[in-house]
């Protein structure tokens, strides 16, 4: 079973990175929409839906780690949850604002399909999706985060 909690752990840590380009590129083009009072097109609602899909596929995963590394390895029942850092960061920091961000993007997503005019699409948005940003880079364990740091470049352990 740990095996396997590793390749949860490793595809967890690889699909940030694509959640992050998407996060980005959503941001950016409708910040670009925005100021530029461009067309809303079906490319845009694309790229916010593929944000949302790798969003949610991510979300199974923390699920699926949060049971093992967090329920049923007994850290909540320990009751020292809140004063160990660690136990903090991944328990209770980390897992909800990454529901909360990923929440954002599914609400910019919702935006996408109704029937408003463009610039009030990108406005929409672009708040939603760059919000959300903001909370998967603050939220993140990047390497030399203190304590509850992973590596950047995550590797497959034997």
């Amino acid at each position: 079973m740990q095996s396997n909690m590793q390749h949860f752990l490793f595809l967890h840590s690889i699909l940030r990175y694509f959640i992050l380009a998407f996060a980005l590129a959503v941001s950016a083009l409708s910040l670009v929409g925005m100021m530029g009072k461009k067309e809303f097109r079906k490319s845009h609602k694309q790229l916010a839906l593929g944000l949302m899909i790798f969003c949610d596929i991510q979300l199974l995963l923390g699920i699926v780690l949060y049971y093992q590394k967090i329920i049923a390895s007994g850290v909540l029942s320990a009751g020292n949850v809140m004063k160990d850092t660690y136990s903090r960061f991944y328990a209770v920091e980390h897992s909800v604002s990454m529901v909360i961000a990923i929440v954002l993007v599914h609400v910019g997503y919702s935006v996408t399909k109704k029937n408003m005019d463009a610039d009030r699409k990108f406005k929409r948005l672009f708040w939603c999706s760059f919000i959300a940003l903001g909370i998967f880079m603050a939220m993140i364990p990047w390497e030399g985060k203190q304590v509850v740091g992973r590596p950047n470049i995550p590797h497959m352990m034997p």
